[in-house]
């Protein structure tokens, strides 16, 4: 019976230790079940122990790679829709390399886009055998299918080349990390020069000799590249483009040869000479048709993305028995930012630089003409893609089970209100929009491009192509003449031209000029407001003062900005401020005539911006006469605090009218009253804020005496004496009362002194945002040595002083406090313990035998 008993006890001391040594173990939770969505399935199976799935994914410049094999599992039978013959096959364990892939795609969302390079050629989904594929996650496309149909759309238009793809559901399988389904994704190829892709003669590293140098060349928009490379470089007037092939970055796997790079940066240069000198030479330079119909698409589709990323892609061919060989545009790539992403269906995008003089070529076979040959097998296509039982319905009955499955991952907070036909009927509808659009638009195509000439003295200074109803950018800088003063840019009616000038027609403008010893000039400056507050940040350091000179059709509008403090912030002379730290700053604007005006930036460390209780005028009446310009000031309680619209509206606009900057100008001899309307936008509801201001306007007024100045005072709420005890750990809180109650002391702290030595915020001490106490944190008391310090409390208009008196520590000792252990510690113990117990039964077992 004792024999029985020690087994039995035996064995449940066994399951007792086990489950205890089991205790610290924690399964990874599974993140997501394989859907079966009709759609292929592809597996990537990472070996970790060669990078693992978590530096992959951190990796912003995409530069660490994961190796392992691929499998893709086709659903018995499945057929895509836009290529209903060709033949899907499963495949399983192909060796390959994978890594992320993309820019703000990458940057903006959680489901990542990936680049395979398989170790052998293969032939996927009837594509053609290549090692280069793509996973696009189409995280910002709530149709998934912006990239198909455009894959398809460029397909049909007979582009040499356009990457095609096909839906498929994606899973990744870590050694380490287990496997997880991330949704949805689009298996695209990819562009590059090779077999199957782009095919173009392809240039060897030795190719230095004509005619092999002189193709073929695959350029992209050099934005997105580091500007270091030896791939990037810019055009005689100043386009950005990289080669994307060649790749001339040694260090990257490229290889090192300046005759090419000189033959396609000169190529390219006098490229764009030649189109920008208009005429025809052009087309024997770049191939029109794909020029036409690359211009249709990005334009039709509003890409974001178009002329202004790497997605945009142009090549050179290799010349052929003396005849140049041709720059294509293409081939398309990145939609996912284009056609109802842009909400509206109406207007044109702006357009490559490239084109814009191509536009004024509307002669048979040039650009324009060729455009409106293009438009109708672009507009069949597009039709075919929105009917009833067209190309986007068979993309989503394809898809649509595989979209449900992504959301309910990737967007679960939205997975109730998530409707996958809503999202492909919104596209179907932006396109039909878009299309009635282009079609009415069509009567306006002869002026798409107008051409700007800026003259000086009869001297043209430069010249700008510029889209129908765009605004005029004007010149950074008018030229100087010495002795006058610049008056602005003037059309040829003489109309003096504003920043927001839409052109509509060809136009010649021409810089106006007055002299010095006649030009009005700036007598004063009218601001929004005359101080404002903003929360120190390192990243966005810049703030924008808003102004306009007094009187308003001042001629000479020079005058000089000055900061009071340079370390804090500083001002350039069109009132662009760079802020360097936290404080209170003023900047000062000197008129020629002497006059000043002065604008206070207080910049906070931390919290949230100071709001208004109420505003008041900076003076209750005003008074003017007739014809004089003068400035209206509000300030608030408490200040400073955000204000962000402004509205003045006189009782009697006969006496006195406002404009937006709170210029008052004088009219009639009278009095009457403005009101002054403010509004704060917060995150909750917008505040409005109501004041007045008396003006009276008249020829007799005598200047009222100047006020006594205010003197601000702070008193120590908390006694004007302090103490601390070394070793006893406890903060020291020192509170402190203005002298106007209805305003906080934190707008208008700025450090702490001791001794005379500028403690160190938050290491130091704190100050906690909207209330008027500083603590002095204990591992700085504790620093201290014994005796009396003195602590000052500064505020940008004032300061307190408190005498601080350290005590040494007491000797009395308290015992070590052991009542916490970490939970690393407790399960160190409950091992040993079980450990004991195994050894304890095991030893029993044997007795008992």
């Amino acid at each position: 019976m004792k024999k029985q008993f020690r087994s039995i006890l035996f064995f449940l001391l066994m399951i007792f230790s086990l489950c205890i040594s089991l205790l610290p173990v924690n399964a990874e939770e599974t993140t997501g079940t394989i859907p079966d969505n009709g759609i292929p399935v592809v597996y990537v199976d990472i070996d970790e122990s060669q990078g693992t799935i978590e530096d992959m994914i951190a990796s912003e410049d995409h530069s660490v790679y994961c190796y392992g094999t691929v499998s893709i599992d086709v659903p018995k039978g499945f057929h895509y829709a836009d290529f209903p013959d060709a033949v899907c096959e499963s495949i399983s364990g192909l060796a390959m390399s994978i890594r992320g892939r993309g820019n703000s795609t990458w940057v903006r969302n959680e489901k990542k886009p990936f680049r395979i390079k398989l170790d052998k050629k293969t032939d996927i989904f009837g594509l053609g055998k290549n090692k280069h594929w793509a996973l696009l996650a189409n995280a910002s496309d709530e149709s998934l299918i912006r990239d198909r149909i455009s894959a398809w759309l460029g397909d049909q238009m007979g582009f040499e080349f356009t990457p095609r793809g096909v839906p498929v559901d994606f899973v990744m399988r870590g050694s380490e990390s287990g496997e997880k389904y991330l949704g949805s994704y689009y298996f695209t190829e990819n562009v590059r020069v090779d077999t199957n892709r782009l095919e173009i003669d392809e240039l060897e590293e030795d190719d230095s000799e004509y005619p092999d140098i002189t193709g073929g060349y695959l350029v992209k928009v050099g934005t997105q590249e580091p500007q270091d490379s030896p791939n990037v470089f810019k055009t005689d007037r100043g386009l950005l483009l990289a080669t994307d092939t060649p790749d001339y970055d040694v260090s990257d796997g490229g290889y090192d040869n300046p005759a090419q790079q000189e033959y396609i940066r000169n190529h390219l240069n006098y490229a764009e000479k030649t189109v920008f000198e208009e005429g025809t030479a052009y087309r024997e330079l770049f191939d029109i048709p794909s020029a036409a119909k690359y211009w249709l698409f990005q334009d039709f589709s509003k890409n974001f993305d178009a002329w202004v990323t790497g997605s945009t892609y142009f090549y050179k061919k290799r010349d052929v028995d003396g005849v140049t060989g041709k720059i294509f545009f293409g081939p398309l790539w990145d939609f996912d930012f284009a056609w109802d992403y842009g909400y509206t269906a109406a207007g044109h995008t702006d357009m490559f630089s490239w084109m814009k003089p191509m536009f004024r070529d509307k002669e048979e076979g040039g650009f324009a003409d060729e455009i409106l040959k293009q438009w109708p097998v672009m507009r069949e296509s597009l039709e075919e893609l929105i009917a009833d039982g067209g190309i986007i319905d068979q993309y989503y009955a394809e898809t649509k089970a595989s979209a449900e499955a992504d959301n309910a991952i990737n967007f679960p907070d939205d997975s109730a209100d998530y409707d996958y036909l809503s999202a492909v009927t919104k596209l179907k509808d932006w396109i039909r929009n878009r299309l009635e659009w282009y079609e009415d638009d069509f009567a306006n195509f002869d002026h798409l491009v107008n051409k700007v000439w800026f003259m000086c003295d009869d001297q043209e200074l430069d010249m700008q192509y510029v889209m129908n109803g765009r605004i005029l950018e004007m010149p950074e800088e008018a030229p100087v003449k010495e002795g006058y003063i610049f008056l602005g840019w003037y059309d040829e009616d003489g109309n003096n031209l504003g920043t927001e000038t839409e052109v509509t027609k060809d136009m010649v403008i021409t810089a106006n000029y007055v002299a010095e010893s006649e030009a009005t000039c700036v007598e004063d400056l009218a601001m929004r407001k005359d101080n404002d507050v903003i929360i120190y940040s390192a990243r966005f350091n810049q703030y924008m003062l808003d102004y306009t000179a007094v009187p308003s059709d001042a001629q000479d509008t020079r005058f000089e900005w000055t900061s009071s403090d340079e370390s804090i912030a500083v001002i350039d002379q069109d009132g662009m401020v760079t802020t360097f730290r936290p404080g209170t700053v003023v900047f000062t604007a000197v008129m020629k005539n002497g006059n000043r005006r002065t604008f206070t930036l207080h910049i906070l460390e931390e919290g949230t911006v100071p709001l208004p209780e109420s505003i008041f005028p900076k003076e209750e009446v005003i008074y003017m006469t007739p014809g004089q310009q003068l400035p209206l000031y509000i300030d608030t309680v408490p200040s400073p605090a955000k204000l962000n619209v402004y509205n003045y509206v006189p009782d009697d606009e006969s006496v006195v009218t406002a404009d937006d900057y709170g210029i008052l100008t004088a009219g009639n001899e009278g009095a009457t009253k403005i009101k002054v309307t403010c509004t704060v936008y917060t995150s909750e509801e917008d505040l409005q804020f109501e004041t007045e201001v008396t003006v009276i306007v008249s020829d007799n007024h005598e200047p009222d005496p100047e006020p006594e100045p205010h003197v601000i005072t702070y008193t120590v709420v908390s006694g004007d004496t302090a103490s601390y005890t070394k070793g006893s750990k406890s903060p020291v809180t020192i509170t402190v009362k203005r002298s106007e109650n209805d305003e906080s002391c934190f707008s208008h702290f700025l450090l702490v002194k001791a001794d005379g030595k500028e403690l160190k915020k938050d290491k130091d001490y704190t100050a906690v945002s909207g209330s008027t106490a500083v603590t002095l944190n204990a591992s700085y008391l504790e620093s201290l040595n014994a005796g009396n310090h003195e602590i000052e409390i500064v505020f940008d208009d004032g300061s307190a002083k408190v005498t601080l008196n350290v005590k040494k520590e007491d000797k009395k000792k308290t015992s070590p406090d052991t009542s916490d252990s970490n939970q690393s510690g407790l399960y160190a113990g409950m091992m040993f313990f079980s450990l004991l117990i195994f050894i304890t039964a095991f030893v029993l077992r044997r007795k008992a035998y």
